[in-house]
């Protein structure tokens, strides 16, 4: 489970990359296509969202770097 997802202390990043890991964690969790929630968690810019300075802040940060990295050698038209 995603740290950031799992409890209150989810105040520490900003509401939209909270919502969009929500989103990825209830579409896998309900077994349903991720597409559209993949989706909108790649849309978030990883330089500009808020992001605690902690071990799983930072990984997380580098996470969104990868997906955006990746994005950006494959865009959808």
């Amino acid at each position: 489970m995603d740290p950031f997802v799992a409890s209150a202390a989810c105040l520490d990043i900003s509401q939209t990359l909270y919502r969009a890991l929500y989103r990825v964690q209830a579409t896998h969790l309900r077994g349903h296509d991720p597409g559209d929630a993949l989706a909108a968690l790649a849309s978030v810019d990883p330089e500009r969202v808020k992001i605690p300075d902690t071990e799983d802040g930072l990984r997380l940060r580098a996470a969104l770097r990868g997906i955006q990295a990746a994005r950006n050698l494959h865009p959808h038209p």
